[in-house]
């Protein structure tokens, strides 16, 4: 049976417990203040002000899915826009609103023929958004849309001034780094493209070559630039070098290839149509003399020999006269005589046979080999002719089967002496 006591004192020790909580000075100011804080809160969020806030939120022009896109029209515009979104809330969410909480589309719908539209834009809120959209800007996207179409044209260059290089100096022939373009765009506007145009502006007259970055424009008949159009080059930024030349009067000279290691060069009487031309030359390159080009041995005959070189493009320098072609006459001595060896005689080689083929020399097309040399030297015994052929011309487009191929013909055992006119080898090429 519980004892009264207990019960006494069980009882003595709840009610203490509840005045303790209800009475007790320090757990009442920390219920009130905890009390204020909540009803302040409350207060606070029930009567806090309104504000607005402004966002911009970036759109993506896309036209990928619309019926434009079915329709083979293409929006020629800028490919990104930001909008700004005025949005109206409680002042103490706005800083928490950003641009996630926004979706901004286009209406591309209503595109359904070329010409300029203005596409609306719409903008709305996230689900259960604590905020209204009070105005954007823009409200709508403007651009020409029309079918692509694409063109090759050739790069034209206006320079700012004709005079750009300092005196005493020339300008040679313009090296763009791409002479032509494919512009792309709408179909209506790529027609109205008369030329494509890069300008070429020199502050200071030039002294020595220079090398620029040129930005290329696309222009109509009237000379104004064509929009929507784009410029399409193999790299992203086309350069042009303008050579710059000094001025000079040069000796006209050739050079001989060929020529035997023990043959006297003096012995040959050469005359040139021209002796001298006035020339632009690359300074850095310390030119002394114009060669107009190379002879070979091989036709050079004893007596007379003429030979014509065009001079309007030659390498590092540029001919100022009016000259053309420039003819050079080389007299070979008449103590120079000429003997036929027998062809059967010739060692041929091969060289260069492409990996996976056999050559194998089937016999040349020319009976005798001429060799020019003074008579002492034509007289000495065992001249030893070689042929050489060379199949490295050929390793991309080799041809099965016999077939004649070029022979460079020279002397094993002389110095002084050479050989005379074309050879050809007949060469057969089979698969390993």
């Amino acid at each position: 049976m519980p004892n009264k006591n207990d019960k006494k004192n069980n009882s003595s020790k709840n009610n203490f417990s509840v005045r303790k909580l209800i009475y007790n000075d320090k757990y009442l100011i920390i219920f009130s203040i905890f009390a204020a804080v909540v009803i302040w809160i409350a207060t606070s969020i029930s009567l806090s002000p309104q504000t607005t806030k402004t966002i911009t939120v970036p759109l993506n022009v896309d036209f990928s899915n619309s019926a434009a896109s079915q329709l083979g029209i293409k929006c020629y515009g800028d490919e990104k826009i930001d909008v700004d979104v005025t949005v109206s809330c409680k002042k103490y969410l706005a800083k928490d609103i950003t641009a996630q909480d926004l979706t901004v589309t286009l209406q591309t719908n209503i595109v359904t023929n070329k010409g300029v539209f203005d596409v609306p834009i719409k903008v709305e809120g996230s689900e259960n958004a604590e905020f209204n959209i009070q105005s954007y800007y823009p409200t709508h996207y403007s651009a020409y849309f029309d079918v692509e179409a694409e063109k090759d044209m050739d790069i034209e260059l206006e320079y700012n001034t004709d005079d750009i290089v300092a005196d005493g100096y020339v300008k040679g022939e313009d090296l763009l780094s791409e002479t032509k373009a494919k512009i792309v765009g709408p179909k209506s506007y790529v027609s109205r493209v008369d030329k494509l145009v890069a300008d070429v502006n020199i502050p200071e007259k030039l002294t020595e070559t220079q090398t620029i970055d040129v930005v290329v424009q696309a222009l109509d008949s009237s000379g104004d630039t064509v929009d929507y159009i784009n410029i399409v080059t193999e790299s992203s930024n086309p350069t042009l070098t303008i050579p710059v030349l000094k001025e000079m009067e040069l000796d006209v000279a050739v050079s001989f290839t060929g020529m035997p290691s023990g043959f006297d060069k003096n012995l040959l009487n050469i005359t040139y149509s021209s002796q001298k031309v006035n020339a632009g030359v690359l300074e850095s390159a310390g030119i002394t003399e114009a060669n107009i080009g190379n002879i070979d041995f091989s036709k050079l005959k004893p007596g007379r020999n003429e030979f014509t070189f065009q001079v309007s493009n030659l390498e590092s320098m540029v001919v100022l006269d009016n000259i053309k072609e420039i003819e050079v006459t080389v007299f070979v001595p008449t103590s120079f005589k000429t003997k036929q060896l027998d062809a059967s005689l010739a060692e041929v080689t091969v060289i260069n046979v492409p990996d996976g083929y056999e050559a194998k020399v089937k016999g040349l097309n020319q009976k005798k080999v001429v060799v020019v040399g003074t008579s002492s030297e034509l007289d000495a015994e065992n001249l030893g002719v070689g042929m050489v052929v060379d199949l490295s011309a050929s390793k991309d487009n080799i041809t099965l089967g016999t077939s004649e191929h070029p022979a460079n013909a020279s002397l094993n055992n002389s110095k002084s002496c050479w050989i005379y006119g074309d050879y050809t080898a007949l060469i057969s090429i089979t698969k390993k």
